[in-house]
């Protein structure tokens, strides 16, 4: 796990950075909000800080002085994402469709990063993996969900700007 650490601290600072830069965009577009925008917000702005904020959560726990010890506490992590991430698919579903880029964006992937966690936790739990094949797991799964919450903290923005143009 030591050979990871600075790869959980770059990880994780770049989601607190991130974060610190949608509060910024939000701030931006809540001077011209209009109806339906606490909807929006919900539906596709919070799920984006939750992720980012899940990925930090994996850092912290990574590189906490027990890193190596209990990894339930990810599986944790894993059930509640899942379950928040199922509900953000659905309400994304009911809004854009079944086959649209915000449902895999939004959707799909955060939720198979989840599910993947719990699966790797599990097979730890039950012998089937290693430590080190959960940490791996943890890695891939930190970097996915920060590569697609760059993509909707990027779509957020691009929408902000787009409505104040249009305004």
């Amino acid at each position: 796990m030591k050979e990871w650490q600075n790869y959980f601290m770059l990880t994780g600072t770049g989601a607190i950075t991130l974060i610190g830069l949608l509060f910024v965009v939000i701030t931006l577009g809540a001077e011209r909000a209009e109806h339906g925008g606490a909807w929006l917000l919900k539906t596709y702005v919070t799920p984006t800080l939750v992720h980012f904020g899940g990925v930090f959560l994996i850092a912290l726990l990574a590189l906490s002085p027990e890193g190596d010890g209990p990894i339930q506490r990810f599986g944790l992590i894993g059930i509640a994402g899942a379950v928040y991430g199922l509900n953000v698919a659905v309400r994304v579903a009911r809004n854009e469709g079944l086959f649209s880029d915000a449902l895999l964006f939004h959707g799909a992937v955060p939720v198979v990063c989840y599910l993947g966690m719990i699966a790797a936790v599990t097979g730890a739990w039950i012998g089937v993996t290693s430590t080190r094949q959960v940490y791996f797991v943890l890695r891939v799964v930190s970097a996915l969900l920060l590569l697609t919450g760059m993509r909707n903290a990027w779509a957020a923005a691009t929408e902000v700007a787009r409505r104040n143009k249009l305004k």
